[in-house]
């Protein structure tokens, strides 16, 4: 269906990376010159504005999704239990997200068993995301879902994070190794822990790395920027 749909004249399509672009090419539903990469869906950069860290004596580490295990919710809990020892009361971690009714989300009475109030805490639902990343300092997003671009790497970006995700389809699109945060294989609680022992020890890494992200942001994620690019495709579709 994909295939009769997309032949049919005057049709682009536009991806948010390359895995799925090269899918839809490599299996013949759209040719090469009807594929558009534009990447994520922007992120207002006027409102999602560079913050410096806080100055708290606890680092926050913070991750904002929907409870589900492929967005890497456990494995950031396991490697919150490998640095419980060095880091508690030092550390604090924030899961930010509401229970789903996909098959693979966590179950509220999970979620309530790992909240232990202090060290690692859920939040649920929360209506203040860009807070909540105003007042963290590292922003972990271990997910193996089949993201596009998730939107919330981008903001992260904006206000200036660093940033430990996985190497995997659309979060790899939102870091560059080493530069504005870490890239980590997908299930891997102990490279995670690793990569977040490093941030959470050396502050002066975690700012440069911070503004590298607000500059990423200002090159790629603009609103405005993904906006020109949407109606440029539409008006060469229009003439």
């Amino acid at each position: 269906m994909l295939k009769f749909f997309h032949k049919r004249k005057n049709v682009k399509v536009i991806f948010q990376n390359d895995e799925d672009r090269d899918i839809f090419i490599r299996n013949r539903i759209i040719s090469e010159n009807q594929a558009y990469k534009i990447k994520g869906s922007g992120v207002d950069l006027s409102v999602f504005q560079y913050k410096s860290e806080p100055e708290t004596d606890v680092v926050r580490i913070l991750f904002t999704a929907r409870m589900l295990k492929d967005k890497g919710v456990l494995e950031l809990v396991n490697a919150a239990k490998l640095l419980k020892e060095k880091y508690y009361n030092k550390v604090q971690f924030l899961l930010c997200g509401d229970v789903d009714n996909n098959p693979k989300s966590l179950k509220r009475s999970e979620l309530e068993n790992i909240n232990d109030g202090e060290y690692i805490k859920w939040l649920g639902y929360r209506s203040d995301v860009q807070k909540l990343i105003e007042e963290s300092h590292i922003f972990a997003f271990p997910s193996y879902y089949r993201e596009g671009l998730p939107k919330s790497l981008i903001e992260a970006c904006a206000v200036g994070r660093p940033i430990i995700t996985t190497n995997s389809i659309g979060c790899k699109d939102c870091v560059v190794d080493n530069y504005n945060g870490f890239l980590i294989p997908i299930k891997d609680s102990k490279t995670l822990a690793e990569k977040l022992e490093i941030l959470i020890d050396n502050k002066t890494l975690r700012i440069s790395m911070g503004i590298n992200s607000r500059i990423m942001a200002e090159k790629y994620f603009s609103i405005d920027t993904v906006i020109d690019k949407h109606l440029e495709i539409y008006n060469r579709l229009v003439l």
